[in-house]
């Protein structure tokens, strides 16, 4: 008896099924162009007077973010993802990354430099970086004066020459 009740219900959910996919249509197909079946209104955000396309900024950004540029999308979202996968996955740090990214170079520049002269090539020629030494004085002199003024007013607070600032500090200490 349970066999016929389960065959039973198994042949009328089929049934149905069957007279549902009957009367569905086999192929739908829907344009998202801008002349096509979708209205005006319909283009607006919330009904407003500005698409949304306008409402995102109008420009390359809003062309990503809608997916018009396939291929500009599609590389945006695969960064994003390999970013992720970098940094939540694998666990490494923004200086990690950068640090391997300089050790490839280098070894990619002296494989080029190493193989070009074997095989009587050119070799690449990259500029020396060289920083003017006056940059770092400068700045190492700009430090050195704001240390000297953060030590200058420390020590005017500690005298008791600037009896509200020591007052500020020993109540914000709870001394």
């Amino acid at each position: 008896m349970p066999e016929n009740f389960e065959n039973a219900a198994e042949n009328m959910v089929s049934g149905i099924m069957d007279a549902i996919a009957d009367k569905l249509p086999k192929h739908k197909s829907v344009r998202f162009s801008e002349e096509g079946s979708i209205s005006s209104q319909a283009k607006k955000l919330f009904g407003g007077d500005k698409s949304v396309h306008h409402i995102l900024g109008g420009g390359k950004s809003a062309d990503v973010l809608l997916w018009r540029n396939k291929k500009i999308s599609s590389s945006v979202l695969g960064s994003a993802t390999a970013a992720w996968v970098f940094f939540e996955w694998l666990d490494y740090h923004f200086l990690t990354i950068i640090s391997f990214l300089l050790v490839l170079g280098m070894a990619v520049q002296f494989g080029w430099s190493s193989f070009a002269g074997m095989l009587n090539g050119s070799s690449s020629n990259v500029p020396r970086v060289e920083l003017p030494e006056e940059l770092f004085a400068n700045i190492g002199a700009a430090i050195g004066s704001q240390v000297n003024k953060f030590l200058g007013s420390l020590q005017d607070i500690s005298c008791g020459r600037d009896l509200k600032q020591f007052l500020m500090v020993y109540y914000a200490f709870g001394l």
